[in-house]
């Protein structure tokens, strides 16, 4: 960062760089530059100046705080300064990319390199190698972990929002997930997973996230992965017996899921309808059919032999009729209904549909973000499967005895 001097001389001469400066300030701990600049109580400035835990931070983050009403005018995702268009009264969202954050690098000999935002800096967090934010940044505090199962409070106290945003995305939340993913922030991998298991497993969720979708909104155009969320709400709309979704046949430009029999099972005669409608699911309504134990329906279906049949028979039903089936079908037709070729994902994807709880050992904090378990299976080793329960678990520790119903 530069000296106090440098900053006062760049404010005097390019005035509206006053909010920029005005930021430097707060993560300098610059408190008297900070009241020469006039500014108004603006929120990223207050976060940044929390953030950097310096003396003359609190200083600036309290001044901020003492003001009845707090404005947004920087907007890092959409990297702009609004001078007269600004919000009113805004609030603490954990919404701006404070310093301590900009440590966080993707290296330059990835074959890949995504560009999230937000990225004040311009240069897709590159750095020589990869590297993530150090331990104490990385981990909720007690307090922070509160949160978690605490309501939200209007100015959030914190801007390790990761985990607090996915498990809102994870358990449907949809009140939490507006408030806290509303900055435009661009969704992960990890996060895209937390949603479509929201979607999958809550209506109400998946009912406002086909709202973002079709009104193109801020929470719509955070996701780089919007095909998958599509199919999950298609899938959920299946597995509620929604028969409305393809009534004229599959909407065009819509994804088709390749699991609708989780976590519903939908009813036998809406799989026979949907395989009538859309000969394209055929496979995907024999799949269900054989975990719903539909016997008549796949017979209806007389499906082709495949792998993915033969792989929900044999490791995903109940009944060994189906596997048999598969596998006499395959002997008749010289189909190899074993051979896994290629099938990597579609395995990934079915396992899912575990959610083994997973009691991992050690570590006292929570981190800010779920996690990916290795799931050992007959397959490939074993597969990556979507994990919240280290955090589902510590966050009861401390709770003591359960107290009696009195």
């Amino acid at each position: 960062m530069a000296t106090e001097d440098t900053y006062r001389s760049l404010a005097s001469k390019f005035p509206d760089m006053r909010y920029q400066v005005g930021r430097a300030c707060a993560a300098a701990g610059y408190d008297a530059l900070y009241r020469e600049l006039n500014l108004l109580p603006e929120v990223s400035i207050a976060e940044e100046a929390r953030e950097s835990e310096t003396d003359g931070g609190k200083l600036i983050y309290d001044e901020i705080m003492s003001f009845k009403y707090r404005y947004a005018i920087v907007d890092d995702c959409k990297r702009t300064i609004k001078l007269m268009d600004y919000e009113c009264p805004a609030y603490l969202n954990g919404n701006t990319e404070v310093r301590w954050r900009l440590t966080a690098r993707q290296g330059i000999t990835r074959r890949f390199n995504d560009d999230f935002l937000p990225c004040i800096e311009e240069d897709i967090h590159l750095g020589l190698e990869d590297q993530q934010v150090d331990e104490r940044h990385g981990t909720l505090t007690d307090d922070e972990a509160k949160l978690l199962y605490s309501p939200l409070p209007g100015d959030l106290p914190t801007v390790k929002k990761t985990l607090l945003t996915q498990m809102a995305a994870h358990d449907g939340n949809i009140e939490r997930y507006a408030q806290l993913a509303n900055s435009g922030r661009t969704l992960t991998q990890l996060d895209q997973d937390c949603v479509i298991r929201g979607v999958l497993h809550h209506t109400m969720y998946a009912r406002w996230w086909a709202d973002q979708i079709k009104n193109d909104t801020i929470y719509a155009r955070s996701s780089p992965y919007m095909w998958d969320i599509q199919r999950a709400i298609m899938a959920r709309r299946i597995m509620l017996n929604d028969a409305s979704t393809f009534e004229d046949g599959w909407p065009p430009g819509v994804p088709m899921p390749y699991i609708i029999w989780w976590p519903l099972q939908p009813q036998s005669d809406m799989l026979s309808l949907l395989a009538m409608k859309v000969p394209e699911m055929k496979r995907q309504c024999a799949g269900a059919a054989i975990i719903c134990d539909y016997e008549n329906v796949y017979k209806g279906l007389d499906p082709e032999p495949s792998w993915h049949l033969w792989k929900v028979a044999s490791e995903f039903a109940a009944n060994s009729f189906y596997r048999e089936d598969q596998e006499r079908r395959g002997r008749e037709k010289d189909i190899d209904v074993e051979d896994d070729a290629f099938m990597e994902s579609y395995y990934s994807e079915l396992m899912q549909t575990r959610e083994i709880t997973v009691l991992e050992e050690g570590g006292e904090k929570i981190t800010d973000s779920v996690e990916k378990h290795k799931l050992r299976t007959n397959m490939y080793g074993s597969v990556e499967v979507l994990s919240t329960s280290a955090g589902q678990l510590r966050i009861w520790e401390g709770i003591g005895k359960v107290s009696p119903v009195s």
